[in-house]
């Protein structure tokens, strides 16, 4: 069986017990090393998940303004807030789509196209 001891010094007829300087530089170094190579994987990672998130509200809000459209006969009007706002009256959408900032561009009632913008470059 193998056992594993912390090695006790004697300094000046006093035993000497803890960590020295040295090897808690060590650590805090060991330590800060894998800090930076782990951010920039967990940053990504957090980029990935909003991408796709936004990739699925864009989808939902389009799905929710050809509901309408089928419903009503025409689009709702007003500015992107304005038509968010009407989908969720309508009961197509659920008031998380109110939180997002998205851009409905409707020129072309057969060529809609739902942006999703974000300060998180999304």
């Amino acid at each position: 069986m193998w056992h594993i001891a912390r090695v006790v010094g004697r300094r000046n007829g006093r035993r000497t017990s803890g960590f020295s300087l040295i090897e808690i530089m060590i650590a805090v170094v060991i330590i800060g090393i894998l800090v930076v190579m782990i951010t920039p994987q967990l940053l990504r990672a957090s980029g990935r998940a909003q991408n796709t998130a936004c990739g699925g509200n864009v989808r939902t809000i389009s799905a929710a303004l050809a509901e309408y459209q089928l419903i009503h006969g025409q689009l709702p009007s007003g500015n992107s807030a304005q038509q968010i706002q009407a989908l969720v009256s309508d009961g197509l959408l659920t008031n998380d789509a109110l939180s997002g900032n998205y851009t409905i561009q409707d020129s072309d009632a057969n060529n809609i196209s739902v942006t999703c913008l974000s300060p998180g470059g999304m």
